[in-house]
């Protein structure tokens, strides 16, 4: 089995309430695939500030279906404050009726603290088209619970809409967009909105350099939490 190995380098601040999953849908010939990304800072002046985050998927190609499982975890500490305290645990089940059309069940766990979610299942099926020019374009439906601080808790059937679509600017040099819409089933106007752009350099055939940035906008977030959180990272990443 081959190993793998990534640091992660300069991340930063406010984790988007919608996880981007489609970049980790990337076709590969290897029956298994995976990448994982491990950081941890420390520093200690008038109080102590500490930070760990690991991001790791595993993919299995065979034949016609692909079995993808994602872990993350994020978790930074100043004195007694979180600024960060989430992760998210996400089955997915791909069956690939052609070169084009794809059929997707997926399951997810996910908690974060700092926007006052509790806990949040949810589970889904829908379809994917990879088009020549618009990339791939998804449409399911997602049964969630939700529960969030203060004993609140939310039973929504949702739909999401993505679009993923990748392009070279240069010989080397590639940009990657996610596109999210997820209105609620019997009201459009509650819903939630992500985008996530990265610039992708390539530093070797398995080593790149990643800068993103990550926009989230929620109709109706959790209490005392703004609508609209952002995130910029740069990282190293290393597959295999």
């Amino acid at each position: 089995m081959n190993k793998l190995l990534i640091v992660l380098l300069f991340p930063s601040f406010i984790f988007s309430q919608i996880i981007n999953i489609e970049t980790k849908e990337e076709s590969n010939k290897n029956v298994l695939s995976g990448a994982t990304e491990i950081e941890f800072d420390y520093n200690k002046s008038t109080e102590t500030d500490w930070e760990f985050i690991n991001s790791s998927y595993l993919r299995w190609n065979i034949d016609f279906l692909t079995i993808l499982f994602i872990n993350e975890i994020d978790l930074n500490r100043a004195g007694d404050e979180d600024f960060a305290n989430d992760g998210f645990q996400h089955l997915r089940v791909i069956y690939h009726i052609n070169d084009n059309f794809a059929i997707e069940s997926f399951i997810q766990n996910q908690h974060d603290l700092v926007h006052n979610i509790e806990n949040r299942k949810l589970a889904g099926l829908g379809l994917s088209k990879a088009f020549s020019k618009l990339g791939i374009v998804g449409f399911s439906t997602f049964y969630e619970h939700e529960e969030l601080v203060g004993d609140v808790i939310n039973y929504d059937f949702r739909l999401n809409f993505y679009n993923r679509l990748i392009f070279e600017i240069f010989e080397k040099l590639t940009f990657s967009n996610v596109l999210y819409f997820q209105p609620k089933l019997e009201d459009f106007f509650d819903f939630r909105l992500a985008l996530e752009a990265t610039l992708i350099i390539p530093l070797s055939e398995k080593l790149s350099f990643n800068n993103s940035l990550s926009l989230s906008h929620d109709s109706s977030p959790a209490f005392e939490i703004p609508n609209t959180t952002y995130q910029f990272k740069n990282s190293l990443k290393y597959e295999f």
